[in-house]
């Protein structure tokens, strides 16, 4: 890969991917919805080794045209990352019309990819759709589970899967990509996992429930290397998972962030209810993205969790 055309680059991950890239000599052209001026100074920063362009994805089929205008020319080797995807109040809201129209863009994008002469085009999914093919399966006069994100991964699925007949069609290597729950420095979600450090540090009532559910966490730059080695080695057609290869039960996240800043307030397992479907540690596997590209995580949780405090409290 000589070339990396990235859509949602302003986003907590994309702009760590694209800083990634460029610091491996990738000529990235990044792509955003806000104008650069608009953006705060640690996006800029990381977005200073690309060339950057303010395109909303409702707009991404003229992105032949707003290239033409730029110092920024495709070569042979080029590939398209598609990180871009949006709601109306927050990423994974319950607007199925906003949900939907992602699914539109992304299949726009992977034509426009093709159409300049992209060899290949990565669509990012969720950890979520994991939860929801087994949401999907319940008999709802009977089960009462309950998946707040499942319109929002729904649209992802059906994406992938618009993706995957349109890439068919038109001739252009398609890898999808799904990786575990993202974690770093300058994330403005408001995680469970990032409101239980806040409680911790604040000293907060610490109430949740039993936390015997399985979940993966893996730092923000663990996930960018996932990406980028996809980028490189990934091989068409395929779907990886990026994670940390260690999934463990939410409580032992829960415990071992509590070692490392102790609370004056006990945990307090199995005080809130549980209402969703469970997923097993298979679920979470990167095995095949190890055996395809070598990927191999660098940060333990306890050094990701570290470096978002330091980010949030320092």
């Amino acid at each position: 890969m000589k070339q990396a055309i990235v859509s949602g680059a302003t986003g907590f991950i994309g702009s760590v991917f694209v800083d990634l890239l460029a610091s491996k000599g990738i000529d990235v052209l990044a792509l955003g919805r806000k104008s650069f001026s608009d953006l705060p100074p640690y996006k800029k920063e990381k977005l200073n080794g690309a060339t950057y362009l303010c395109l909303d994805m409702n707009a991404i089929s003229s992105l032949d045209e707003e290239i033409s205008t730029l110092a920024w020319d495709i070569g042979d080797d080029c590939v398209f990352f598609n990180l871009a995807w949006g709601g109306v109040d927050r990423l994974s809201d319950l607007d199925i019309e906003a949900q939907m129209n992602n699914v539109t863009y992304s299949v726009e994008a992977l034509s426009i990819s093709a159409k300049i002469g992209c060899r290949r085009f990565i669509q990012v999914g969720t950890m979520e759709e994991a939860f929801t093919y087994k949401y999907l399966e319940l008999d709802h006069h009977v089960d009462s589970q309950y998946n707040r994100h499942v319109i929002y991964s729904v649209a992802k699925i059906a994406a992938k899967h618009a993706i995957q007949l349109k890439s068919e069609q038109i001739g252009i290597e398609y890898i999808y990509v799904l990786h575990s729950h993202v974690m770093g420095p300058e994330d403005d979600k408001d995680s469970f996992l990032q409101v239980t450090l806040k409680k911790l540090i604040e000293g907060e009532d610490l109430v949740f429930s039993t936390g015997e559910q399985y979940f993966d966490v893996v730092s923000v730059q663990d996930c960018a290397l996932g990406y980028y080695l996809i980028c490189e080695k990934g091989k068409a057609g395929e779907e990886y998972w990026v994670g940390s290869g260690n999934p463990c039960r939410l409580r032992e996240y829960v415990e071992r962030m509590y070692s490392l800043f102790p609370s004056n307030k006990p945990m307090q397992f199995g005080k809130l209810p549980y209402n969703d479907v469970v997923l097993s540690p298979e679920d979470f596997s990167i095995e095949l993205l190890t055996e395809h590209t070598g990927y191999k995580p660098a940060m333990s949780y306890e050094q990701t969790v570290t470096s978002l405090y330091e980010h949030m409290f320092q």
